[in-house]
């Protein structure tokens, strides 16, 4: 068998020096931006999380008719018209002008 010289073993070598490089350069250019993404959705994620929180909060304070959304409280008002001996239905019949109409003379039906 004929003797192989230095040269030939350092092929392979090189080869896999070259091959695990490009595999390096692979993982980081890809993991890079998805590490920054990631950051990115969970700085989303917590600004959703405040929105529903304050969506949440809107619709608790309408319900109770306190915040800025409502005027009126529904369901005192619904006693108020019950109080006057009306259904609401009763109630619209009984006085057919809007409120926004009130001080001009009523249509003729």
């Amino acid at each position: 068998m004929a003797e192989r010289s230095k040269k030939d073993n350092t092929f392979p070598q090189w080869v896999a020096l070259m091959s695990l490089g490009f595999a390096l350069t692979l993982f980081f250019a890809n993991t890079v931006p998805a590490l920054r993404e990631r950051d990115g959705l969970a700085e989303v994620r917590g600004e959703l999380s405040d929105l529903v929180q304050r969506y949440e909060e809107a619709i608790r304070q309408t319900q109770l008719g306190i915040g800025d959304a409502s005027e009126y409280d529904l369901q005192a008002l619904l006693v108020a018209i019950d109080q006057l001996g009306y259904t609401p239905q009763e109630l619209c019949r009984a006085y057919p002008e809007r409120a926004d109409d009130q001080g001009k003379p009523a249509a003729p039906r």
